[in-house]
């Protein structure tokens, strides 16, 4: 594969992390999601800037972020969400930096499209889709939310990539071999 600069991009739960592991796996791959889980544990620059503006009841007794808590609130108060996002997107970006610094091939894995591509110039995105109730139950199944929130998180992402034109759309849930064919004529 030619030196490339790959975005991968999709909504909760289409199968982006998946896919880009099993093709992908000969580049560097940084995902926006694990980024930000490491952030937010105990002792993390994330953690401890969350631990400064949000109540104790997004903590659980041993002291760790109750993700399912915060992510429910966050889909149900822009406000909040906001202040989360100016504290966490800058960090993960730091840390986007960092891992960028010197190379020429990467593979990007990032619900947040729009802000990473005013960061980076792709020669390739790449936006994984599937069915939006396989997608729902693979949520429902992995983080133990409810529908409603699901919902909420997959219509705010897929906002966020309304003015982006993928260079392929992969279907997590489609004809995989179909579909490899495509994508290895464009890599």
């Amino acid at each position: 594969m030619l030196e490339r600069k790959i975005l991968i991009y999709g909504s909760i739960g289409s199968g982006k992390t998946t896919f880009s592991k099993e093709i992908f796996s000969g580049l560097p791959l940084f995902e926006l999601d694990e980024i930000n889980r490491n952030l937010i544990e105990p002792g993390n620059s994330g953690y401890i800037e969350l631990k400064k503006i949000i109540s104790a009841e997004y903590f659980d007794d041993d002291g760790h972020v109750n993700k399912k808590t915060l992510k429910v609130d966050l889909f149900n108060d822009n406000r909040l969400r906001e202040k989360i996002e100016n504290i966490l997107h800058p960090l993960i970006f730091d840390e986007l930096d960092k891992f960028i610094k010197g190379k020429d091939s990467y593979v990007v894995i990032s619900p947040l499209v729009k802000t990473v591509l005013q960061k980076i110039k792709f020669d390739l995105k790449i936006k994984v889709v599937c069915n939006t109730n396989l997608q729902i139950k693979r949520v429902e199944s992995r983080d133990n939310l409810e529908k409603n929130i699901i919902k909420k998180i997959i219509a705010y992402q897929e906002n966020n990539y309304e003015l982006v034109q993928p260079d392929f759309i992969f279907d997590s849930a489609g004809n995989l071999d179909v579909q490899l064919i495509k994508l290895k004529n464009i890599l």
